[in-house]
């Protein structure tokens, strides 16, 4: 059974193709979202924390300007600024700036960049909410080093909570920064390992449910055939045919299947489906011949033109019994490829076959293999009304029957695989 077995290494090494790229389009989608939902957090928590620290600086600070604010003079806020500085409450500020409880501006800072794009963030400190906007050239690289200056914007309230002022400022801290960038490698990394633990998971998951649901239709599948087999049997019991020949044509057609798969005019219409379903039904060929009569199956001599015509009715018998089968189902099944092999498996290249005349391409394609498949195992078996010919007798036979009762491009396939073809007669046994 050399073309069988081929043919399922093909099948199972597609369906290992379907699970390693079903793993990989998991593994993107996990990846992707683990990403994502990093720079989220590592984002949500660092802006969390420079919020924080910038509550810290107006809770440190907030009493030491109120009574300036309430003067507003210029004068008031330098003093206080330098005091502030020479008493080391000011670490890492580059830069500061205040504004009145109107927006005015009442310090002016001593570099343009701490007013740049700051009227949305002083609104929403006007509103009494810390805010912060990253400086220029920030980055916010999980992998590199995390560093870059903030504008902190922190308002200041007075005893009842109400906004009197606020404080801009420039910081660039180091420590900070440093700080910050660990938080958001470590979120990464935690991220990253429960992504991992949810692809596995879910990859288990699959992974058990993809071999059940396997097992599943490998049985199904099992089944059908074994079923389609003891329905082709039928006709074997009243007929000559063995079950030798029922699983010989099998190997037979899926070799010649698969090997006209390679050719360019096939490659589109043969795939590992039509093989798999032409080796299935290939049995039931000669089902209808369960309806001829036992005086006409079992005829030792030759048939009376009476009864050849007859006897050439079991094609149509076994359609008609297959589509009745088929008529029951609402969906697409491999009966569809059964009664087309079935009907037209005596039809003739040059059309002088039976039972619909079908010339050339006209002829289905499963039919056209089954014809040849047929014909070799039927020369090469012993009936008590005939002598088995050998191998290459049979060959030879056929090759001359190319273009006439076959189908060249067939009879070129079965030529130049002939050692196979020779070796699953060898291997079936007779009966």
């Amino acid at each position: 059974m050399i073309g069988i077995h081929q043919d399922r290494g093909k099948i199972k090494d597609r369906e290992s193709n379907v699970l390693l790229q079903f793993s990989l389009f998991m593994l993107a989608i996990v990846l992707l979202v683990s990403g994502f939902l990093a720079i989220a957090l590592s984002s949500f928590v660092q802006g969390h924390v420079i919020r924080m620290h910038a509550v810290f600086y107006g809770e440190g600070l907030a009493p030491s300007f109120r009574s300036a604010m309430a003067r507003s003079e210029e004068v008031d806020f330098q003093r206080l600024r330098n005091e502030l500085e020479a008493a080391g409450r000011l670490p890492h500020i580059k830069d500061l700036a205040i504004w009145s409880s109107s927006g005015d501006v009442l310090l002016k800072g001593s570099t343009a960049t701490l007013g740049r794009d700051s009227k949305d963030a002083l609104a929403i400190a006007l509103g009494g909410a810390v805010h912060f906007v990253y400086g220029p050239g920030v980055g916010l690289s999980l992998l590199n080093r995390f560093h870059v200056d903030l504008f902190l914007y922190v308002p200041i309230k007075d005893a009842n909570a109400r906004v009197v002022g606020v404080i801009g400022l420039l910081e660039s801290d180091e420590g900070l920064s440093e700080d910050l960038g660990k938080a958001a490698r470590a979120i990464a990394l935690y991220v990253a390992l429960a992504g991992i633990v949810i692809y596995l998971t879910l990859f288990i998951l699959y992974f058990r449910s993809y071999r059940k649901q396997k097992m599943t239709n490998e049985r199904l599948r099992q089944s059908q055939d074994s079923i389609i087999f003891a329905m082709s049997s039928l006709s074997s019991l009243r007929d000559q045919e063995t079950g030798g020949h029922l699983l010989r044509c099998s190997a037979y057609v899926n070799l010649l299947a698969s090997r006209l798969r390679n050719e360019k005019a096939f490659r589109s219409y043969i795939d590992h489906e039509y093989i798999r379903t032409i080796t299935s039904v290939a049995p039931l060929h000669d089902i209808g011949k369960v309806g001829i009569a036992d005086a006409i199956l079992r005829k030792p001599g030759k048939l009376t033109d009476e009864e050849y015509e007859a006897m050439k009715e079991h094609s149509v018998l076994g359609a008609d019994i297959l589509r009745a089968a088929r008529s029951r189902l609402p969906f697409h099944s491999q009966l569809e490829l059964a009664i087309e092999l079935t009907r037209h498996h005596h039809e003739r290249w040059d059309g002088k076959g039976y039972p619909d005349g079908l010339v050339g391409e006209a002829i289905p394609l499963s039919a056209r293999l089954m014809a040849l498949a047929d014909v070799y195992d039927a020369l090469r078996s012993e009936r008590y009304y005939k002598k088995a010919m050998s191998h290459d007798e049979a060959i030879k036979l056929i090759v001359d029957g190319a273009g006439k009762q076959f189908d060249p491009n067939i009879v070129a396939v079965l030529t130049a695989n002939q050692e196979s073809f020779s070796a699953i007669f060898e291997d079936v046994p007779q009966d």
